[in-house]
């Protein structure tokens, strides 16, 4: 099923990151200092992104393409590394406070549907 594939990548993306030192201290801190670190670290990708938008990068290749060449790993842009960097985010944080991201993504997505064309007017 789709969602346990979502859920799965997210825990991957957690252990990934955990076995690189990230979630160590994770047990000691607070629900808010662990959305502050989550919410700052996204908000730096979100902002990598933006900045290679303003650059004209977004369809060049990003600064890791050659390691990752030299790994066999077909290099990303930059547009692709950021996006993948977001929901690499995302996922690593719904895992490490275990929330269902991919039950919360439906139910967000199933009442999204029902909101009015352009949620009553917003313009953006």
């Amino acid at each position: 099923e789709q969602g346990q594939v979502i859920n799965e990548v997210a825990r991957n993306c957690y252990n990934v990151a955990a076995s690189k030192g990230w979630h160590e201290n994770d047990a000691n801190k607070t629900d808010l200092q662990l959305v502050e670190t989550f919410v700052a670290n996204c908000h730096a990708e979100v902002s990598e992104l933006w900045e290679a938008a303003r650059g004209g990068k977004l369809h060049k290749p990003c600064d890791k393409a050659d390691k990752m060449e030299e790994l066999g790993i077909t290099p990303l842009t930059c547009l692709q590394e950021e996006l993948a960097d977001i929901v690499i985010r995302v996922f690593d944080f719904s895992a490490s406070i275990g929330v269902n991201i991919a039950s919360a993504i439906d139910r967000k997505s199933s009442f999204n549907a029902t909101r009015p064309h352009r949620h009553g007017g917003k313009l953006a």
